[in-house]
């Protein structure tokens, strides 16, 4: 049996050494070679016949390789189990030139030594400040604008050729270039009112249809246009290049689009929502402000998770067992070691938190997650056909996968013990636009997406 000791080298280090004899290894070789001896049928000799001494020859190595794994990985994680001993890493193995190199026939003692990353002993105090966690704000202007466009879309359109031009039309528009050359620029497009500059709608807005309007700059008439564009789009130019600069143009407005809302009646309910749930406007408006909210207060409620994450390791003090870990970060050569530093500060203070919260993972929150993970890829609609049944066995399924289990698990872990920690530290609840939410989330990705290495 190998002999193991262990010793501190250091607040958060230690080695653990595995001795192994000569005669050990010898009587485990012998003893695994006559097993095989029973089972070997070699040229030359009966079956169960082949001497030992060919057998160690021929397959002796390939033994002594699987012994030397078994006893080492029993020795060593027996010890570390025995002992109670907290890693946050597994052993490392020390590089010793005198270990010598062993051969079923050449036999020796051994030592082999492994760097042990202790878990440190440290004290977890939650932030005192509060910490932003916006929403989508779902105010009755936005309801009554989010209604407002449901109902067009769900309205019918029709083609309006006399009277004037309004703030919703789609307009089918001819532009002709002035001047006195035979060979003029023309095309007929549509533009959408909506989407054009002040500039723009001040040329059509309230014009007649059938009129026609001078056109000073064509590239100043839609939001963001270039003479690329332009070209492509408005002229539809077979040379997307070509110099417009200094032409004007004229533009007739020859018709409209205009969508006619539909009513808020049985009809749009049952459009806004066919499982026949909702039928009144205010349903209406509460399922509006939860669909449109969803997206926008996840995306909140990781950026508080950020802000509380940072919060716990910049400000809880943590040994750290810098050499070992310097060791690792150079061999997988991914992202920085400060980086890598915050993960394993952010591991640490997780699990401690879990533990003091006695937060723990159940078989809910992974069928949740699996779930979660399922209505993403079906694009967050929940199909008649995906039943409670239908789950379950999904769920099965994907929790015989040890990969998929293992990432499952993993993500509701980390979800519900950020959620208990949402529920410990103060969050100050903070409304934003949806145009203000977008700016916000760009900035937060710009802000906070790490470096690769090319960029370093």
């Amino acid at each position: 049996m190998a002999n193991v000791t262990f010793e501190k080298t250091g607040n958060v280090t230690g080695r653990i050494e595995v001795a192994l004899t000569k005669d050990e290894l010898n009587s485990k070789l012998v003893a695994e070679l006559k097993k095989q001896k029973a089972k070997v049928s070699m040229k030359g000799f009966r079956k169960g016949k082949t001497p030992l001494s060919t057998l160690r020859k021929m397959m002796g190595n390939q033994i002594l390789g699987q012994i030397l794994d078994e006893e080492i990985k029993n020795a060593l994680f027996g010890h570390i189990e025995e002992q109670d001993i907290k890693l946050i890493f597994s052993p490392q193995p020390v590089e010793d030139d005198k270990v010598p190199m062993l051969t079923a026939s050449t036999l020796q003692d051994i030592t082999l030594k492994y760097d042990l990353a202790l878990e440190p002993e440290f004290t977890l105090e939650l932030p005192k400040e509060s910490f932003d966690k916006y929403v989508l704000d779902t105010n009755d202007e936005f309801i009554d604008e989010q209604i407002s466009r449901m109902l067009k879309q769900a309205g019918e359109s029709e083609e309006i050729r006399e009277g004037k031009v309004e703030e919703e039309d789609i307009l089918e528009v001819t532009f002709t270039e002035v001047g006195p050359m035979d060979d003029k620029i023309t095309n007929t497009t549509k533009l959408y009112v909506d989407s054009l500059s002040d500039a723009g709608k001040k040329l059509v807005l309230g014009k007649k249809i059938g009129s026609t309007v001078k056109v000073k700059d064509i590239t100043a008439i839609e939001k963001d246009s270039t003479p690329a564009y332009v070209n492509k789009y408005l002229l539809e130019l077979e040379d997307a290049a070509t110099d417009i600069s200094g032409k004007q143009f004229e533009m007739t407005i020859n018709l409209a689009s205009r969508a006619t809302p539909a009513e808020m009646d049985e009809a749009f309910f049952t459009k806004f929502d066919a499982s026949g749930a909702i039928t009144t406007e205010e349903q209406v408006r509460e399922k509006i402000a939860a669909d449109n909210s969803a997206g926008f207060n996840r995306q909140g409620e990781m950026m508080a998770n950020f802000a509380i994450q940072k919060a716990l390791v910049e400000g809880t003090d943590i040994e750290l067992p810098l050499t070992i870990m310097q060791e690792i970060h150079d061999e997988e050569e991914s992202g920085s070691f400060d980086m890598f530093q915050r993960g394993v500060k952010w591991m640490l203070i997780r699990n401690k938190f879990a533990e003091e919260a006695d937060v723990k993972l159940e078989y809910a929150d992974v069928k949740a997650e699996a779930l979660e993970s399922l209505m993403g890829m079906l694009g967050g609609q929940r199909p008649d056909f995906l039943t409670d049944e239908f789950i379950d066995n999904y769920v099965g399924q994907m929790l015989q996968d040890e990969k998929q289990r293992e990432q499952l698990s993993s993500n509701a872990i980390e979800k519900k013990i950020m959620a208990a920690l949402r529920d410990k530290v103060t969050l100050e609840e903070k409304p934003l636009s949806a145009e203000a939410f977008n700016d916000l989330i760009k900035q937060f990705n710009e802000e906070n997406t790490p470096e690769t290495a090319e960029e370093e």
